[in-house]
């Protein structure tokens, strides 16, 4: 870039006070005053006074160590403030290896870096200069009213206009100029350009047409590149001993040329410019192929993380089905037990049924035997103690032991008012007129009860179980039952009936309000 090269004013400004910082002050003063602010000071903080904001702060030069940059260096705020964004920034190491600039780099903010005690006068104006350039080209991008238009745009060395095709026809006319005119080879589709794993001893320029590059494997052959190939077939075996790579074949009709790498060496020595050509050549097509290589990469990144999504959504649906699957397995064995326990009820509902109806007529006939007793006072007393113990409700342990012991107060013989407790008398007045009457006595009394209880046990078990089928009917098919009105308290009573069992040692409270009957499904009510 030429001195005299003006770009907007701008302001350099050299941070330090040090032998090196005054040096290069006074170089780029004498060298870039004429047409630049040139500014020093002994810090950053006493520098930034000195700028106003029209001063165009393009470059600063900041002096570090082997430490790098501290934490509380001034610079690190200096690079945090978006008034300064595009400044560019210029470390100058006083040591040959320099760490701690890890903030800077992680910002993209490290522009330049310079040894001191090596530093080249016209190289690092240039580098000044070059800094400049960009930092007024960051500011033009962002901003279009800064008034910057570069006539020596940025170019790499190996940048060029021409494209792939052009190149190589520059070569090719170079070897036709040198080694005599060259062939041109028209091959067809299908055609092995070079072989993996084969020695490759020629290079193979391509005018036109397409080339398929494969690589072979255990898993087959996987196609590495073809709209990425290029035009330079055989370009891996330079590096690689001149073994091919690849394997290259042709899918469409190809026109190309052929130099064996003898010839390619002698026309790059003969004609020098074709190094830079030749060589961004290959760049070029190195980098296509390392971004189809790239893309691959992100690509297969994708597909495993879509394949891990979906192996996921099928591991959940397959839980799901296993559950699904668990579910229905219990419905189907529930199903078959209720069609057991309702085959069950209906084979017990009919012999309770016989059992209370016998039970109530060995009352009647038990009643109607007692009745044809000669003394009709014996027959009314063993009357009254059958009703009196078949009517009579069952009664606390404590309260059993009160009336025990007044019977043996009565009768005078606790061993007596035992047995007449455990047959079911537990009228007082009763035993009091049992006890002075001659007509009666105790054992007939005590005889009569049991019987009087043990129609009442029989009873009761009976309405039991008769109850328990009812509940276990309901129970077992809930989806046969009609929707009708029903007590809910008579649902909740039936299935506490069925699951006591599983309440031993739990006392259940029952404090029902006063409902109607609701319009329900009895047995999905009593399944809830």
């Amino acid at each position: 870039m030429p001195l005299g090269y003006r770009l907007p004013h701008s302001t350099i400004a050299i941070v330090g006070r040090s032998e090196v910082t005054q040096y290069l002050y006074s170089l780029v003063s004498r060298t870039l005053g004429d047409q630049y602010r040139v500014v020093n000071g002994p810090d950053l903080p006493s520098m930034l006074e000195q700028i106003d904001d029209d001063d165009n702060l393009g470059l600063i030069t900041v002096t570090l160590h082997d430490d790098g940059l501290p934490a509380d260096h001034p610079l690190v705020s200096f690079v945090s403030d978006p008034k300064f964004r595009h400044t560019r920034i210029l470390v100058l190491s006083t040591a040959p290896s320099i760490s701690g600039l890890d903030l800077l780099t992680d910002m993209g903010r490290l522009d330049m870096l310079a040894y001191t005690p090596e530093i080249k006068e016209d190289t690092f104006i240039q580098t000044l200069l070059q800094q400049l350039r960009r930092y007024w080209h960051r500011r033009s991008d962002e901003d279009p009213t800064v008034d910057f238009h570069d006539e020596l745009p940025e170019q790499f060395v190996l940048d060029s206009t021409l494209s792939d095709i052009e190149i190589i026809k520059v070569l090719i006319d170079a070897a036709d100029h040198h080694l005599g005119y060259q062939p041109r080879l028209v091959f067809p589709p299908g055609v092995y350009l070079t072989k993996e794993g084969q020695v490759v001893e020629e290079m193979i320029f391509a005018l036109s047409g397409k080339v398929l590059l494969r690589r072979f494997t255990d898993a087959g052959d996987i196609t590495m590149h073809h709209a990425s190939t290029g035009k330079v077939i055989g370009l891996l075996a330079l590096a690689n001993a001149r073994v091919g790579f690849f394997t290259a074949r042709t899918t469409t009709e190809v026109v190309a040329v052929q130099l064996s790498y003898e010839q390619l060496n002698y026309l790059l020595s003969v004609e020098p410019r074709l190094n830079r050509l030749i060589t961004a050549l290959f760049v070029r097509t190195y980098d296509r192929r390392l971004r189809r290589a790239e893309d691959i990469q992100v690509k297969r990144h994708e597909t495993r993380s879509l394949l891990e999504q979906e192996r996921a959504a099928l591991a959940l649906a397959l839980k799901n089905l296993e559950g699904a699957r668990k579910e229905l397995m219990s419905q189907a064995r529930f199903a078959s037990l209720g069609e057991l326990a309702a085959g069950v009820a209906h084979e017990l509902n009919n012999p309770m049924a016989a059992i209370k109806r016998t039970a109530e007529h060995l009352a009647d006939d038990i009643e109607a035997l007692l009745n044809t007793g000669k003394s009709r006072r014996w027959s009314d007393g063993a009357l009254a103690a059958i009703e009196a113990a078949s009517s009579s409700p069952a009664v606390s342990t404590k309260r059993a032991r009160e009336i025990r012991r007044e019977i043996a107060d009565i009768t005078g013989d606790r061993e007596l008012a035992a047995r007449l407790v455990l047959a079911g008398v537990h009228d007082l007045d009763f035993v009091r007129q049992v006890h002075k009457s001659r007509n009666l006595d105790f054992d007939m009394v005590e005889h009569a009860a049991s019987i009087g209880t043990a129609l009442r046990n029989v009873e009761n078990a009976a309405t039991r179980i008769t109850d328990l089928v009812a509940s276990l009917r309901s129970y077992a098919r809930p989806d046969g039952d009609p929707v009708t009105d029903v007590d809910i308290h008579q649902g909740i009573d039936d299935t506490i009936r069925l699951t006591s069992h599983k309440l031993r040692g739990v006392t259940v409270r029952r404090d029902y309000a006063e409902l109607p009957p609701i319009t329900c499904t009895p047995g999905q009510l009593a399944q809830v």
